[in-house]
């Protein structure tokens, strides 16, 4: 995290707050989904136990930001809550499946194994009793991502964490809603105990006060520019990243034409540049 440079033009200050990759203060509109996983999470910490946790929606819901959000206040305040390691990975940086459990067993031990052997270190590891481990949280981001022909890699994720012995907590996080069924289509779905957190996507309200929370005492957008870009989105898909992804092109469009304030035309021209692919502009300028 970096501080803002107190030194630039609003406008700039705007474009930087506005970026994807900015952490705001707080996430504004997931409140409810903080309050449950944040609930989950704790209760295994102070029990000891394993436990999986599953997050599916469509992207740019907040998925991530919230699971990050409810780490980083547990890792804030640590002495109210139990001692805990946390690790993240993601499917899609990935080579194959199976290379998630390379990559756990990596950031677990910062021992290097080969696949097959990470796994069965891996089994024996989260199998085996052992009073002073202290329990693991691990994010499987893309979880999608992981799918292979028996689905070993998902059933295995979704798997360890219901041992006795693993004090392993799964956050996995993915696209699609049916993929636990999916993947115990012949085995047991039961006995996993999935917890599900089904985060919807962003209304137009929602997207309004997420852009106005990322530009607080900037008054550099007309209220109804703003507006237009969230009702546009909420029309759309829903997603958060793609609210601010148009405000911060109709930022960049406003400097280039000299102006000091964003209205419609710019949030229009910007939606209408994002929206259509350069195939699709090719076409429409061909002759008929």
């Amino acid at each position: 995290a970096k501080p803002l440079p107190s030194d630039v033009d609003p406008i700039t200050e705007a474009q930087r707050r506005l970026h994807v990759s900015a952490v705001p203060l707080s996430l504004p509109c997931r409140e409810e989904e903080f309050a449950e996983i944040f609930g989950y999470v704790e209760s295994k910490l102070r029990e000891g136990t394993g436990g999986c946790c599953y997050i599916s929606g469509v992207p740019g819901t907040g998925k991530t930001a919230t699971v990050m959000e409810v780490i980083r206040y547990l890792q804030d305040n640590q002495e109210d809550y139990p001692e805990f390691n946390f690790c993240a990975m993601n499917g899609m940086r990935l080579t194959s499946p199976e290379q998630a459990y390379v990559e756990m067993w990596q950031q677990l031990t910062g021992a290097k194994a080969t696949a097959e052997h990470a796994m069965k270190l891996l089994n024996t590891r989260f199998t085996t009793h052992s009073p002073k481990r202290v329990p693991t949280v691990f994010l499987v981001d893309e979880l999608d991502m992981l799918c292979n022909r028996k689905q070993s890699v998902l059933y295995n994720i979704f798997d360890w964490p219901t041992k006795p012995e693993s004090k392993l907590i799964i956050i996995a996080i993915a696209n699609t809603m049916d993929l636990p069924e999916r993947v115990m289509i012949n085995r047991v779905s039961s006995r996993l105990g999935l917890t599900r957190q089904v985060f919807q996507p962003y209304t137009h309200t929602q997207l309004q006060t997420i852009v106005a929370s990322r530009l607080e005492g900037l008054s550099v957008f007309q209220a109804d520019a703003i507006q237009l870009v969230a009702r546009k989105v909420a029309s759309l898909s829903g997603d958060a990243r793609r609210a601010l992804d148009i405000c911060r092109r109709a930022t960049e469009m406003a400097e280039a034409a000299g102006k000091e304030r964003i209205g419609m035309e710019h949030v229009t021209r910007a939606h209408k540049e994002m929206f259509s692919s350069p195939k699709i502009l090719a076409i429409r300028s061909c002759s008929k």
